[in-house]
């Protein structure tokens, strides 16, 4: 058993242990931090430049098969112009870089942020351009997020608000009252940001011939490590539908969608002539969402579920097919002892209906937790986030304690533990589990 996880996760806790009987001993640290007076807002006469987001951050692997570390840099700014309350301008930029030595997987990458023209009116709101469009009431999975576009570079390593990337897309959203209808076009397609080939984080490792998702027991991984791969990326992006309503006593929501998926799905040509091994595909699908949420006992409770008409599978005799696929995800976030600790625990559930045998699950149920738990006048902070398989064994576990004693400056240590059968994302990853440390911050 490797107790490396394990030992990891005790010194996180002995350093939350620590931080919290420090600031008891010292009676000082009880009491909550006074609270800076929100400073006037300066009137917008020109345009205003700002520094939104930078991150620092490097990390081990703790596993001998896995490569020696990995760092990684961000910075975003953005230039705002609002030249009346109806129309209003931005064009923001990111930079991202990344480091992974032996084997070696550097990459330094400019993209748009949120770049756009706005218009607002009486209820209403236009945009034009490059935006983030994350639609879904649950945490981490929600099943209606179909026209973002995911970015893979870090797998699963930030929160899911840092996963996305923006799209190109013309957004209309008109409020009436406690509705709202909010109408999405996104006229060319653009995938998932992969990783390098060499990265630990792509889907596909071609070390050790595997895909994600895929029991190499049922895929070979000679047949992986010896493929050509080609992309299919052309077309629209797709549009969609969603009708909301808030402030009652329940909140709901309906979307009609249809879209294609930003993440690739690897198609097996069974060595077809004149084609790639592979071919990612992004095939369009129509997505019928439900969402709902409403408080009760001082909790807040979400439901969201998906029927896909359309999501890519390939049979045990390597035939790729098209079948239905539900997914449902219910949640509940509570706030327990001094109300200042925040959990939100999910229950999810995949399904796909063929009854074809496949390389793929069919059946996937997992619960998900994310705890927030403030300390020493919110100068410290614990957070864990975790998945763990309930038909089957996969698991993900990611403790992180953060101090945020000189805001907006955020210096954090966290780790990402991995664990699974071949099939999950825990079982593909169970060799990279890593500790890092960094700091960041926000405006």
């Amino acid at each position: 058993m490797n107790t490396r996880p394990l030992l990891c996760a005790a010194l996180l806790a002995s350093l939350v242990s620590a931080a919290a009987a420090a600031s008891t001993e010292d009676g000082q640290d009880a009491a909550p931090a006074k609270k800076p007076r929100p400073a006037k807002k300066a009137a917008r006469s020109g345009p205003t430049l700002k520094l939104e987001r930078a991150q620092l951050e490097a990390g081990g692997f703790l596993d001998a098969e896995a490569p020696a570390g990995q760092a990684y840099g961000h910075l975003t700014a953005s230039l705002n112009w609002q030249p009346s309350r109806a129309w209003e301008w931005q064009a923001s930029a990111r930079l991202d870089g990344y480091l992974q030595s032996d084997p070696n997987a550097d990459r330094l990458r400019a993209d748009l942020g949120e770049t756009f023209v706005r218009y607002r009116g009486d209820g209403l709101r236009v945009t034009l351009g490059a935006q983030n469009i994350l639609w879904g009431r649950t945490d981490e999975i929600p099943p209606s997020d179909r026209l973002s576009r995911v970015d893979l570079n870090r797998f699963n390593l930030d929160p899911l608000t840092q996963r996305r990337r923006t799209v190109g897309a013309l957004r209309v959203e008109k409020t009436l009252d406690d509705f709202k209808l909010d109408a999405v076009w996104v006229p060319v397609f653009q995938p998932a940001e992969l990783p390098p080939w060499e990265s630990i984080w792509h889907p596909v490792d071609r070390k050790r011939g595997r895909i994600l998702g895929v029991d190499p027991s049922l895929l070979p991984p000679t047949v992986v490590q010896t493929a050509t791969f080609g992309e299919d990326k052309h077309g629209a992006g797709g549009a969609g539908l969603r009708l909301t309503r808030t402030g009652g006593s329940f909140d709901w929501g309906i979307s009609l969608q249809r879209a294609r998926q930003s993440t690739p799905y690897y198609r097996f040509n069974n060595f077809a002539p004149g084609l790639p091994t592979f071919t990612a595909v992004h095939p369009m699908a129509t997505v019928l969402g439900l969402e709902g949420e409403f408080q009760w006992g001082g909790a807040t409770f979400r439901l969201e579920g998906a029927r896909t008409l359309a999501s890519p599978v390939t049979t045990t005799a390597f035939e790729y097919r098209l079948v239905p696929a539900t997914d449902v995800v219910a949640g509940v976030e509570f706030f327990p002892g001094d109300r200042d600790t925040r959990i939100t625990f999910q229950l999810a559930s995949h399904r796909l209906s063929t009854s074809e045998a496949l390389l793929e699950r069919k059946t996937f149920n997992a619960a998900t937790l994310d705890l927030e738990h403030p300390f020493a006048g919110d100068r410290w902070r614990f957070n864990l986030r975790g998945l763990i398989g309930l038909n089957h064994r996969d698991n993900y576990l990611s403790p992180r304690l953060t101090y945020r004693g000189f805001e907006p400056h955020e210096f954090y240590l966290a780790g990402h533990f991995y664990g699974g059968d071949d099939r999950g994302l825990g079982g593909f990853h169970r060799d990279h589990d890593l500790v890092v440390i960094g700091w960041q911050v926000r405006y």
